[in-house]
């Protein structure tokens, strides 16, 4: 289930209650479908062929109250950086859990900063976590980037964005790159965050609270809520890729969300990503995004490559996976139904799904079963995993991060 804002404020609580209930796993809204309809599926028993072993545990600090926050480790070397929703970042030796250094970002900002920018009953990080040019990298509910040195996680630099960060800002060549939830891209230089360049798009009055996660090579590639795939020039943020995928259907603004949200993935010159409530598809970068194929789909978390396969959790909790080449359904597991599922990641020869109970499920990427389950957080787990060979690295929802090792 996703959260919603109007233009860039998140709604209050007394008005979720009436608009949730449409707007869940990606049932077709205004169809009168009855709440048992939406029960999350019961697990069944499975033919458990590989394990998970659980290496190291470790608290990060205290997981987030807005569950369209999904704080996401990530790797550089040998170590691990993790964030908290509370402003506690993390970098640990990534195979012992062994600490190197811990801090609180909130002690960036002076007295009168922390009064103004955070709440004692909010998150305080909303955004992470990014690393790259010796740098780690989160949002802050302040609607900043923070920056900090890998070396020992001293302020490097703080950089305003125009509203909330709640995808990991990207670093690569120089450039660090952050899209807030308001349809803007902005990039900042690495070194001393200077802006160097601000991309704005228009988007619905009415849109999922997240956002895409931009990827930063040679040009910076990423969706809006408006359902459409831009690449911008590094140098000025111009776009020289403009591609619709998704088009808005319906009569009510619920009915035309086609929000781009979490992952894409880039292999070579094609580009894989989807919508909610619109496609999956593939785009070729070297014939100006020209579409090689589209295929109708729903998903809030994005996509995921292995095995000649796209593959992507829908909104409703079906796992699919396409032929990379024409788009075909491979094959497709449904046995998760409305358990607000993570985003698939590949593991050897597997894809590792989350869930709302916690548990992890390993599904084989050749045929879609089930291979193995393993319950990591018994508060669940909204954060995509990170795989580094055999072993996956998990954030669930109590703030602590697991290391797990396939067996």
């Amino acid at each position: 289930m996703r959260l919603l804002r109007v233009k860039g404020i998140p709604l209050k609580a007394k008005y979720l209650g009436l608009l949730l209930p449409f707007v869940i796993s990606g049932c077709s809204i205004f169809e009168g479908d009855d709440e048992e309809a939406r029960k999350p599926a019961e697990l069944l028993s499975i033919s458990q062929e590989v394990t998970l072993e659980k290496v190291w545990d470790v608290n990060i600090g205290r997981g987030a109250e807005d569950k369209a926050i999904k704080l996401v480790p990530a790797f550089d070397g040998s170590r691990i950086f993790a964030a908290s929703a509370d402003g506690t970042v993390k970098a640990l030796e990534s195979g012992t859990g062994r600490e190197i250094w811990q801090v609180d970002i909130k002690n960036f900002y002076n007295d009168a900063e922390r009064r103004n920018a955070f709440s004692k009953t909010a998150d305080t990080i909303t955004g992470g976590v990014g690393v790259g040019e010796e740098l780690v990298l989160v949002g802050s509910s302040a609607g900043e980037v923070v920056a900090m040195n890998q070396s020992d996680g001293s302020l490097a630099w703080r950089g305003k964005a125009t509203s909330e960060v709640l995808s990991p800002p990207q670093a690569n060549g120089g450039l660090v790159i952050a899209q807030s939830i308001d349809g803007k891209v902005a990039a900042f230089d690495a070194l001393d965050g200077e802006r160097k360049w601000l991309y704005t798009t228009s988007i619905p009055s009415l849109t999922l609270r997240g956002t895409a996660t931009p990827l930063v090579s040679d040009g910076v590639i990423t969706g809006f809520a408006n359902g459409r795939m831009i690449v911008l020039d590094r140098e000025r943020g111009l776009p020289v890729i403009d591609q619709r995928i998704a088009a808005s259907k319906g009569q009510s603004d619920l009915e035309r969300l086609v929000d781009i949200d979490g992952l894409l993935v880039r292999d070579d010159n094609i580009l894989y990503t989807a919508s909610y409530q619109g496609n999956v598809v593939a785009m070729d970068l070297a014939e100006n995004g020209r579409l090689r194929w589209a295929v109708p789909a729903s998903t809030v978390t994005g996509v995921s490559l292995g095995f000649g396969s796209v593959y992507l959790a829908s909104a409703d909790g079906e796992i699919f996976a396409y032929d990379t080449a024409n788009g075909r359904e491979n094959w497709k597991n449904g046995s998760l139904l409305y358990r607000d599922l993570t985003l698939p990641v590949t593991l050897g020869s597997y894809l590792v799904i989350g869930d709302f109970e916690g548990y992890l499920h390993l599904v084989a990427q050749s045929d879609g079963r089930f291979v193995g389950r393993f319950r990591v957080d018994g508060k669940g787990v909204n954060s995509p995993a990170v795989v580094d060979g055999s072993r996956v690295y998990v954030l669930g929802n109590s703030g602590r991060l697991s290391a797990l090792e396939l067996r």
